[in-house]
């Protein structure tokens, strides 16, 4: 099942205390962010379930790249091996 990074807004306070309360959602920081001109925002990781069900519950929710996947092509770039381990005898 992918996971996304998301990030999630809404104009009312409760509702964005409601992600963790009552939808379950783990968010990534628990001080959300206001501004006047967009609300409440806070990014959160959440499956395709988890976002259909919050965004019919009036949540804004932009969805990003899948967090797994990205995983994988990082672990690509992890060099194999001990590269401080001395190579033969001195």
């Amino acid at each position: 099942m992918p996971r996304y990074r998301v990030t999630i807004t809404t104009k009312d306070r409760e509702a964005m205390l409601d992600l963790v309360r009552k939808h379950k959602i783990k968010v990534f920081d628990h001080g959300n962010h206001y501004s006047e001109s967009v609300g409440y925002t806070v990014g959160a990781i959440a499956e395709p379930e988890d976002i259909e069900t919050i965004k019919k519950a009036g949540y804004n929710v932009r969805q990003h790249e899948d967090v797994d996947e990205v995983g994988k092509a990082r672990r690509k770039e992890v060099g194999v091996g001990d590269r401080y381990k001395k190579r033969g005898a001195f």
